[in-house]
């Protein structure tokens, strides 16, 4: 190898491969793997998702905070509400899809059941609480959508108390087989 003070008086071109060299491979290989291991650790892949009943049972945490979840939406004329069933005793949001949304999402809710329905799908946007919200201000919580995706219908219309609930406690969110 050549000397430092050498490799200086010689031309810029020459100086710049002998410098090139000192970077051996296992140098190489060893800065590919730290940087691979810092890009695996940053990636968060051991945290847990957020549920829709992460929301309801912690509001003040997520108020005003993005947050995407995999919910049921059951809606009609005048009313429009996502839940889960393992947390329907915490209340019910709104959901508010009156803002831009992208195409993707808007071709979404298009697979929707016109009128009414029973859907599972994922909402990101931002949620809600403290407040009254949706269909003359029923709902202590709100979810204001800026994607929806992800649809998967649990009924189409509205049908009876006793199919309704069939039909949710086999594919609804908390269910035994959600869609």
């Amino acid at each position: 190898m050549i000397p430092l003070h050498t490799a200086q008086k010689r031309p810029k071109a020459i100086r710049d491969q002998i410098l090139a060299g000192c970077i051996t491979s296992p140098m190489r290989f060893l800065a590919a793997f730290v940087v691979g291991f810092l890009l695996l650790t940053a990636s968060g892949s051991s945290e847990t998702p957020l549920t829709f009943c992460d929301l309801l049972r912690n509001p003040d945490q997520y108020n005003g905070k993005e947050v995407t979840v995999r919910v049921t939406w059951r809606y009609g004329f005048e009313w429009s509400q996502l839940y889960c069933l393992d947390c329907s005793d915490k209340g019910r949001a709104w959901l508010d899809t009156s803002y831009d949304l992208d195409d993707a999402s808007i071709k979404a809710l298009r697979r929707t059941p016109k009128g009414a329905g029973i859907v599972n799908l994922t909402v990101e946007g931002v949620f809600m609480s403290g407040g009254h919200f949706g269909h003359l201000n029923g709902y202590p919580y709100q979810l204001v959508a800026h994607k929806v995706s992800h649809v998967a219908i649990v009924l189409r219309g509205m049908k009876g108390p006793a199919e309704e609930k069939e039909a949710e406690t086999r594919w609804a969110c908390g269910g035994t087989n959600p869609k």
